[in-house]
């Protein structure tokens, strides 16, 4: 914990989060800067929290809404520092907007220290140095939710989120059971793309995929409704290692449920093909 971080740091009322807080869900309630009140609801802001827990700690994933004109997904990464009442370490791992312009996206947030405590039955995430409070802490509150199911547009902005993450199980969770994959790289004997069937085919593929991608980078174009009910198209640019310049892609989705039936993917313009 840095010195300017035990200065302004405060737990009074609070507690440790237990391992109840592992697959809940919660709806933000509050906000507060070091300095007073924070009066998002103003802004039209209301947000979904959803806390998965695993070996590096809790993985927060943030569906923000403001007003009308723009919907958020945030992933932060949690970790707790040594010893029950230590700060923690929050460092954000995707963010996508939709629509995915920069006034809407706004700008990542820098690795800093904060903490994930509970308030009563509110569970209270801080953060130093946050751009909400120009530069100070803020405070969020949030009430615990009945869990549902994502709508089709978050189905797609944590799709693209875990795939920044090149996290093979949590994007593979988002298809259904029987869902599909069509990817042009495997090429059918026809010459065609492949279409891997199940939702274990569908996670074997991403896995073996981001285990040969030490790092990739992902700019997203427009996420736009399809022609037709539960289809919605995400058009990108994609980067890794293997690439000498960035390709254009399209990858459209089939939904239903809050799940991926179908997602076909496409390389729409490239100069330069994987080596």
């Amino acid at each position: 914990m840095t010195a300017s971080h035990a200065a302004t740091r405060d737990i009074s009322g609070t507690r440790a989060v237990d391992a109840r807080v592992a697959g809940s869900e919660w709806t933000w309630v509050e906000a507060s800067c070091t300095e007073g009140p924070l009066d998002l609801a103003s802004r039209g802001f209301h947000s979904r929290l959803r806390v998965k827990a695993d070996a590096d700690g809790l993985l927060l994933s943030y569906d923000h809404q403001l007003a009308d004109t723009c919907a958020q997904t945030v992933m932060q990464r949690a970790r707790p520092g040594q010893g029950q009442d230590a700060a923690w370490a929050m460092s954000e791992v995707a963010r996508i907007a939709e629509p995915a312009t920069p006034a809407c996206m706004g700008q990542a947030d820098e690795d800093r220290p904060g903490d994930v405590r509970m308030r009563g039955e509110l569970l209270e995430v801080s953060v130093q140095r946050s751009q909400w409070c120009n530069g100070l802490e803020v405070k969020m509150l949030w009430a615990p939710a009945v869990p549902t199911p994502l709508t089709d547009q978050e189905v797609v902005r944590h799709y693209l989120a875990h795939f920044q993450r090149r996290d093979a199980s949590a994007v593979a969770a988002l298809f259904a059971e029987s869902g599909s994959l069509v990817e042009p790289f495997d090429l059918t004997a026809e010459g065609g793309p492949t279409r891997l069937e199940g939702r274990p085919a569908v996670e074997q593929w991403y896995a073996d995929a981001f285990a040969n991608t030490p790092w990739l980078a992902l700019s997203i174009d427009s996420l736009e409704p399809g022609a037709v009910e539960g289809q919605r198209i995400a058009d990108f640019q994609y980067m890794d290692p293997r690439l000498e310049q960035p390709f254009r892609a399209r990858n459209t989705f089939t939904l239903a449920g809050g799940e991926i039936f179908e997602a076909q993917f496409a390389i729409t313009a490239s100069d330069a093909a994987p080596q």
